[in-house]
């Protein structure tokens, strides 16, 4: 109950800045072609390359992420309790990642000049967990959520939907030119989808290079290296 009441006390401001913070720490800490190795090399030999350390500490990052919101959030018995902290990530997502005009008096204890941070990465594990079977299935919690802050949180749920391959996030990612983080997981898939689906060699005798192959995968890695060169303050 001590660990409940002292994240219900926490600012949702000041949740999602460390959020952001630890995440930008971990994405600016590899290189764009370590992700690219990271999906070329086998599972096994991925964890005896030290420069892939970094990767792989942001995928356990996104997951222990989302283990942590939903574990938060069952952590008390009753619904009503379910029901504040459930209310809490859903604004701690709104208060993170929606522009200053879309926050409304939902989200408690924020500023309307809080500035966007486009943190797509935690705002997916926040969403995957919320979504996720052990919390979706708890409807007398849900019921317990006011309407406007359930309205706001769907907004962040269409634009992280898998619908279309993900058309919403990747728009919302083409046209973020300030300081992003990207919402690793899908770039990461991206890259594998361009690795095993297409041959690197083509060609009689496999004599000439496939360079559609390294166009989609230029482009995953081009957009990851802009994204670095814009640190979050």
């Amino acid at each position: 109950k001590l660990q409940w009441r002292v994240f219900m006390d926490t600012p949702e401001e000041e949740f999602a800045r460390e959020l952001t913070r630890v995440d930008w720490v971990m994405y600016n800490s590899f290189r764009p072609r370590d992700l690219v190795r990271h999906v070329s090399i086998s599972g096994m030999d991925k964890d005896k390359i030290k420069s892939l350390t970094n990767v792989n500490r942001m995928i356990k990052q996104f997951n222990h992420l989302a283990f942590f919101v939903a574990s938060l959030i069952l952590l008390r018995d009753k619904p009503k309790h379910r029901a504040q902290a459930l209310e809490k990530f859903m604004n701690i997502a709104v208060v993170g990642f929606l522009n200053p005009a879309t926050v409304r008096s939902t989200a408690t204890n924020t500023s309307q000049k809080l500035r966007r941070q486009n943190n797509y990465n935690s705002l997916g594990a926040v969403i995957a967990a919320i979504n996720g079977t052990p919390v979706h299935r708890l409807t007398q919690t849900r019921d317990l959520i006011p309407i406007p802050a359930q309205k706001e949180f769907m907004r962040l749920v269409i634009l992280m939907s898998t619908q279309r391959s993900h058309f919403a996030y990747r728009l919302a990612w083409d046209n973020s030119f300030s300081e992003r983080i990207p919402f690793l997981p899908l770039h990461r898939r991206d890259l594998v989808s361009a690795e095993e689906g297409n041959k690197t060699f083509v060609g009689e005798n496999k004599s000439r290079i496939n360079w559609k192959k390294f166009e989609v995968m230029g482009e995953v890695v081009l957009g990851i290296q802009r994204s670095q060169k814009s640190p979050h303050p």
